[in-house]
């Protein structure tokens, strides 16, 4: 796997301005050229270039895998028109802003916050044909900010208990690290963008931490 350190508009934070899967990756407009061919020659994917909400939070917003893509019932009728008529399949969740927040999947299983209803979870599950369940990770509810999950490994917050790590672990089926980026954030999910191919990591992540999330989102 290839991993590389870099910013999206200026932000060490990319995971919160991109959204990245095995087929598409959205990023904000106005990207840079140069930063939009980076990506899509690492990732080995399409680039979108979009808003959302009138946003450039893309990761905050929108979640999904291989197979689509939820977004917050902020997300505008225009907006998520724009997305399907480029082929995307997209669904726009009720009672839900920050879904990038709350999320995170891999092409067949997912976990959620226990903040969005059962009715919600099954829609999700549905729509991004995966197994998806419920949890906390080191006690907080924001599952997508605490975890990046790829079809290859994972790489979860340093704080998490040894037994969530471990429950990860079998739910996925796959290897994965405890480890914090950009220079000790334990928010992995606001830091990381990746997929089966590559990661990219804040630029302020350091050696050490880029040896635990390439062990863990590498399935070492």
């Amino acid at each position: 796997m290839e991993l590389v350190r870099r910013t999206v508009h200026g932000s060490p934070y990319v995971g919160v301005f991109c959204c990245i899967n095995d087929k598409i990756g959205l990023l904000p407009h106005g990207t840079h050229p140069k930063e939009t061919k980076g990506l899509r020659e690492l990732f080995g994917i399409e680039i979108i270039e979009t808003k959302l909400a009138e946003s450039p939070l893309l990761g905050v917003v929108a979640a999904g895998n291989s197979n689509g893509l939820v977004v917050g019932e902020i997300v505008s009728e225009k907006e998520l028109d724009n997305l399907k008529r480029l082929g995307l399949r997209v669904k726009r969740l009720s009672g839900i802003s920050a879904i990038g927040n709350l999320l995170e999947a891999n092409d067949t299983k997912g976990i959620c916050s226990p903040v969005i209803k059962e009715k919600t979870r099954r829609e999700i599950a549905d729509f991004l044909k995966i197994e998806l369940k419920e949890g906390k990770i080191a006690g907080s509810d924001l599952i997508g900010s605490c975890l990046v999950a790829t079809n290859r490994g994972f790489a979860m917050n340093a704080n998490a208990s040894e037994k969530e790590f471990d429950d990860a672990k079998k739910f996925f089926g796959l290897e994965g690290s405890l480890s914090t980026a950009n220079y000790g954030d334990a928010f992995l999910g606001n830091c990381i963008a990746a997929n089966s191919r590559a990661a990219m990591a804040g630029i302020n992540t350091t050696g050490i931490e880029l040896m635990k999330i390439d062990e863990g989102l590498g399935g070492e």
